[in-house]
């Protein structure tokens, strides 16, 4: 929960919108928490530098997308979407998440 915390602070401080996190603790074998945000592409490169910074430094395991509308933070335990606006709406995660517990 820490490293969420962490993750969810360093987005929060770069003002990204709509900001979410779930819970899938119970659900996936593979991570606890997924983070969603809707970014542009200057503050999706700043929150990889962030995220780099604010945790050890293998704790980030792959950045897929970087310089895209969709980047992917694997943060073993903690999986970070960010989207552009548009990217967002087109792939409807937050749709596809109603049924898993939001924490953010």
């Amino acid at each position: 929960m820490e490293k969420l915390n962490k993750i969810i602070q360093e987005l929060e401080d770069l003002k990204v919108k709509d900001l979410k996190a779930y819970d899938f603790d119970k659900t996936s074998p593979f991570y606890d928490y997924f983070v969603i945000a809707t970014t542009n592409e200057k503050q999706a490169n700043a929150a990889i530098n962030h995220i780099k910074k604010a945790l050890l430094a293998d704790e980030v395991k792959h950045i897929e997308g970087k310089g895209g509308a969709w980047v992917l933070i694997d943060c073993g335990d903690v999986i970070v979407h960010l989207f552009q606006e548009e990217d967002r709406r087109f792939y409807g995660f937050d749709q596809r998440l109603l049924g898993i517990k939001r924490i953010q």
